[in-house]
């Protein structure tokens, strides 16, 4: 089906969103995603997003930062994004390093601006594609989900079981998951699950392929995703990153 774009309002836009959720959900596939991505609405409602997030100020590897957009008139803005993905090229990643719990580095990938605000666009119209075809019992990396909200679900099935036979929790990781996703297998996926726009498509894949430059020097990235950035695909199980199973 092809995807209404002449919303005019956040509400509106909200609205558009429940509807494609609704649809997914019966198994419905998507086309009109580009222009529904970049309608203005949509591309304001990124930049608010975007300006609200901590860190969303760190410059990529232009060295530019939001405020440095945020400071342009808005028609000029939108006609800046509505430009740029016409012929899209996104930059590399500024690759960077967090330390983690353990004491290791994990590694991060800093889009420019510009690309963290074409990533929020179109995460914004294919999240309810995804989120309506993703299992119950999975947590990880998904809106208004979170760590506590699988061990509660732990904890509810636990409390259930009507025999008095040991439950057993089983807590993994996935060793470096996002680096070593397969591009085609996860375009693929995007595919099968509704996203049936090829802009789209095409446009993801190029974010995939973009690479990152550490220390002056260009990585290419042929498999994974880069840490960092905003639109990111998640898979069903098993490849998730918390998920509830118990036996």
């Amino acid at each position: 089906m092809y995807i209404k774009r002449s919303f005019q309002s956040e509400e509106e836009l909200k609205d558009t969103l429940d509807y494609i959720y609704g649809k997914s959900k019966e198994g419905k596939s998507f086309n009109g995603i580009l222009e529904a991505a970049f309608n203005e609405v949509t591309i304001i409602t990124a930049i608010h997003k975007i300006k609200n997030n901590k860190g969303a100020n760190t410059p990529g590897i232009d060295g530019k930062k939001m405020t440095q957009y945020l400071q342009m008139s808005k028609s000029k803005l939108i006609r800046l994004i509505q430009t740029s993905v016409k012929d899209y090229k996104p930059k590399p990643s500024k690759r960077t390093f967090i330390k983690k719990s353990n004491g290791k580095l994990r590694p991060l990938g800093i889009p420019s601006a510009i690309d963290k605000i074409i990533q929020e666009c179109i995460k914004i119209i294919i999240e309810p594609i995804c989120e309506a075809k993703f299992y119950p019992q999975s947590f990880g990396f998904r809106p208004y989900r979170a760590t506590k909200h699988a061990l509660h679900e732990a904890i509810r099935l636990i409390s259930i079981k009507s025999d008095n036979k040991p439950v057993i929790a089983i807590e993994g990781d996935i060793e470096a998951y996002f680096d070593n996703i397969n591009h085609r297998i996860l375009l693929r996926k995007l595919y099968r699950i509704g996203v049936k726009d090829p802009r789209i498509l095409s446009i993801i894949k190029k974010m995939l392929n973009a690479g990152y430059i550490q220390e002056n020097k260009k990585y290419s990235t042929e498999v994974g995703s880069a840490q960092g950035g905003l639109c990111r695909a998640r898979h069903k199980p098993p490849y998730a990153e918390i998920d509830v199973m118990l036996s």
